[in-house]
């Protein structure tokens, strides 16, 4: 205790041989927490569309503790590589998830182990080994006479027009 810099008690030197000194931090609450913060911030730092992802995967990591330990939570103590590799698995496998979507997750998870980390919650960081890549989509594009016959149509709808405008418009500015 002297040595950590605490003060030392008599409850403190009790609880330090009893072994109940050590605060455990449990993962979903740290999860939630962290999804808390990027709800309040929607708008400024983060878009809805993060926070729906970080909530799937928040959903994934319960099912997946379910899954393979039985129960709802889990110390962060107890995360090391097999429990990343076993989730990976469990994506894959039961989720049924294809690569970059189980890679996506997977880095959603590893932001709230990154916090663990730099708050001194956990010693050493479970993806230390872990690799896995997003692998590169071949996305097909729309033939000039697909574009052309998207470009003649007419729908019954004013708004419908609008729509078919701006999306002619992105296909020719390349925009999003």
């Amino acid at each position: 205790m002297l040595k950590e810099d605490n003060n030392v008690t008599a409850v403190g030197l009790k609880s330090k041989l009893l072994g109940t000194d050590i605060e455990q931090r449990m993962l979903i609450p740290i999860f939630q927490d962290y999804n808390d913060k990027v709800e309040a911030l929607i708008g400024h730092d983060f878009a809805p569309g993060t926070l729906e992802r970080y909530r799937t995967s928040l959903k994934h990591t319960q099912e997946f503790l379910i899954w393979k330990y039985k129960t709802s939570d889990i110390d962060i103590t107890k995360i090391d590589h097999a429990f990343i590799m076993d989730y990976d698995f469990w994506l894959r496998s039961v989720r049924k998830c294809a690569n970059n979507t189980a890679v996506k997750y997977i880095k959603n998870f590893k932001k709230i182990i990154r916090i663990c980390i730099a708050n001194g919650w956990l010693s050493k960081d479970p993806f230390l080994s872990y690799k896995a890549k997003l692998k590169a989509i071949e996305r097909p594009f729309l033939s000039k006479e697909e574009i052309q016959t998207i470009y003649e149509k007419e729908f019954a709808s004013e708004r419908l027009n609008q729509v078919r405008d701006i999306f002619l418009f992105s296909c020719y500015t390349g925009l999003a």
